[in-house]
């Protein structure tokens, strides 16, 4: 009878697993969602257009946030990789990351610092003065990474803007559940809204497309 009950909780604990993978799968999609979006409109408001590859670097900035959770796409590090030579670049940035995910989980704690306007200054700070010889490279992590307290701040929780005061804020009453259909609904608007910047900031697509998209209007 026991054995049974162990197998039974066994299992239990890896279905609870499973599903726990799939909601931060979930979270990790609509965040990625937000950095591009985000960025797309950053060059949109600005006037500029960053090149393709900023794009996939501002769909990863979205994550960094949540790198104070252990369990976190990047806090978790990164998977391993078949190739020795891409395994001896990953590993030691893998490590990085674990050591500064158990570094601000144990210190600050999830969804604090890293979600608040002190966070968001100190990391665009050294963004600013270190990376000023690629501003397309500036512009992606800085949308990202904004993107995502913006995402969170649509989320039931809220996030810590004004972190060490503890008062949480959201951006719609009540908040967006993670994982469920709103989330969905809500991605789906954001892509959305991402197509349409990405049209508008880089007429090449609907050119090579064969259509385009009318002018936003000027107020």
């Amino acid at each position: 009878m026991t054995r049974g009950r162990t197998v039974a909780t066994r299992a239990g604990s890896g279905r609870r697993d499973d599903e726990r993978k799939g909601l931060s799968a979930v979270i990790a999609t609509t965040h990625s969602i937000f950095g591009v979006a985000a960025l797309a409109g950053a060059g949109l408001a600005l006037g500029v257009e960053p090149p393709v590859w900023a794009y996939p670097v501002a769909a990863v900035a979205a994550w960094l946030p949540d790198v104070d959770n252990p369990r976190s796409r990047l806090g978790n590090g990164l998977s391993r990789r078949r190739n020795p030579l891409a395994n001896a670049v990953t590993r030691p940035v893998s490590w990085a990351l674990r050591a500064a995910s158990f570094g601000l989980f144990r210190t600050v704690g999830h969804r604090t610092l890293t979600h608040s306007l002190l966070g968001l200054l100190l990391f665009c700070l050294p963004v600013y003065l270190l990376l000023g010889f690629s501003p397309a490279l500036q512009l992606a992590l800085v949308a990202g990474v904004v993107s995502h307290v913006a995402a969170d701040a649509l989320n039931t929780w809220g996030v810590p803007l004004l972190w060490p005061v503890r008062k949480n804020f959201r951006l719609v009453p009540g908040g967006v559940r993670s994982g469920g259909a709103a989330e969905f609904i809500v991605a789906g608007l954001m892509v959305a809204v991402s197509a349409y910047a990405l049209f508008e900031v880089h007429p090449a697509i609907g050119r090579t497309l064969g259509f385009g998209l009318p002018p936003l209007p000027l107020f």
